[in-house]
C-alpha cells in the first residue's frame, strides 16, 4: 500500500509519543489483526473514501484509497495489513477490522466496543486503534453556545466522557489479557477554523478558549483514567500535534503553507485532490486542514506514523 511517508525527528515524536511507561522490548510485536475505533477521524468508508482530502486515480475520477490514509491504516499498512474497505491488491481475508463511524461520541463507541466483544475476543495479538472525543467537545461546547450547559458543566461532561474513554482502554487491555491498544486524543478544535468563524460570529474570543479548555479537560481526563502500561496501551498525543502544526514558526518543519484554512471546497467525504480550493492543487497536503473541523492529509500521517512507531517499540 502506498503511504504518505514523513520523516519525524525525535523531538516531534516526543510530542506525539504521549507518556507511557513499560519495560524495555524483548522481541517484535506481530499483531493477526487490527481494530479501529472512533469516529469518522479514523474512518475508512465502503467505497474506500475519507473524512479528509481523498486521493483520485489515474482517470482522475476513481479513488486512490491507498494514498493519503488515515492513521489506522498507516498502522495496519506498517504490518501489512488492509481493510476491506480498501483492498487495492485483493488481499484475500484482510486482516483489518473497520468498527469506526462517523459522529461518534464516546459513548458510541464504548456500544461498538460491546457489539465487537459480543461476537468476538481481543487477543494479545489484536491491536486497536482508538480516537474519539471531538463530538463530545462539539456537542458540549454547542450546548453552551445554546445556553442549555455552563461553562462548569460543559467542562465537567467532556471530563467525564474523557474518563470513559480511558476506562474503554483499560477494559480493551484488560491487564494484558485483551487487545493491545493505540489510543490517540482527538484534535485541538481551539485552532481550528471552525474555532476561527465562532470568533467572527460571536465577537467573543473566549468562544476559542473555551474549544482549548474543552479539549484539555478531556484529553486530562482520558490520561489520568488510562493505567499507565506500556504493556498494554500506548498514548498518540494528536491534540499536542494540533498545537504543534499550528505553530506559525514551525511551518517549514512540518512543511505546511496554511495552517489557518481549509483545503477542500466541498463536504466530506466528497472532497478529492480535484475539489480543493484555489491554488492547493498539488500542495492539499500542505493545509493543515481538511475542512473547519477535520485536519488533513499531512496530520492524518504524522499521527499514523506515530502510532506505529509506538506498536514497534512498545513492549507489547
Amino acid at each position: 500500500m502506498r503511504v504518505l511517508k514523513s520523516l519525524l525527528a525525535p523531538a516531534l515524536l516526543a510530542v506525539l509519543l504521549g507518556g507511557c511507561g513499560g519495560s524495555t522490548r524483548v522481541e517484535s510485536y506481530a499483531p493477526n489483526r487490527i481494530v479501529v475505533f472512533g469516529d469518522e477521524l479514523s474512518l475508512i468508508g465502503t467505497n474506500g473514501s475519507k473524512y479528509s482530502v481523498n486521493a483520485l486515480k489515474a482517470d482522475a475520477v476513481s479513488l486512490d484509497c491507498a494514498t493519503y490514509p488515515v492513521w489506522p491504516q498507516v498502522v495496519a499498512d506498517g504490518y501489512g495489513m488492509v481493510f476491506s474497505e480498501c483492498n487495492p491488491t485483493a488481499v484475500a481475508s484482510p486482516a483489518g477490522v473497520m468498527k469506526a463511524s462517523v459522529g461518534a461520541t464516546v459513548a458510541d463507541v464504548v456500544a461498538a466496543v460491546s457489539a465487537f466483544q459480543a461476537s468476538s475476543t481481543f487477543t494479545p495479538q489484536t491491536l486497536v486503534t482508538v480516537m474519539a472525543g471531538q463530538h463530545d467537545i462539539l456537542n458540549a461546547y454547542k450546548a453552551y453556545d445554546a445556553g442549555t450547559l455552563s461553562r462548569a458543566l460543559a467542562l465537567s461532561q467532556v471530563s467525564a466522557a474523557g474518563k470513559a474513554l480511558g476506562a474503554l482502554v483499560n477494559n480493551v487491555a484488560n491487564q494484558g489479557s485483551g487487545g493491545r491498544v493505540l489510543y490517540s486524543t482527538p484534535p485541538n478544535l481551539g485552532y481550528s477554523p471552525f474555532a476561527a468563524a465562532e470568533l467572527v460570529r460571536t465577537s467573543d474570543a473566549d468562544r476559542v478558549t473555551l474549544l482549548k479548555e474543552l479539549t484539555l479537560a478531556f484529553t486530562a481526563a482520558l490520561r489520568l483514567e488510562v493505567i499507565n502500561d506500556g504493556r498494554y496501551a500506548a498514548l498518540i498525543t494528536a491534540d499536542e500535534l494540533t498545537i504543534s502544526m499550528s505553530d506559525p514558526t514551525k511551518m517549514v518543519s512540518y512543511a505546511l503553507t496554511n495552517i489557518v484554512d481549509q483545503v477542500c471546497t466541498v463536504a466530506l467525504p466528497n472532497c478529492t485532490t480535484a475539489t480543493m480550493a484555489a491554488g492547493a492543487a498539488g500542495v492539499g497536503t500542505a493545509y493543515l486542514w481538511a475542512d473547519a473541523q477535520h485536519p488533513g492529509v499531512s496530520f492524518q500521517s504524522r499521527v499514523g506514523l506515530a502510532a506505529l512507531n509506538r506498536a514497534r517499540n512498545n513492549p507489547f
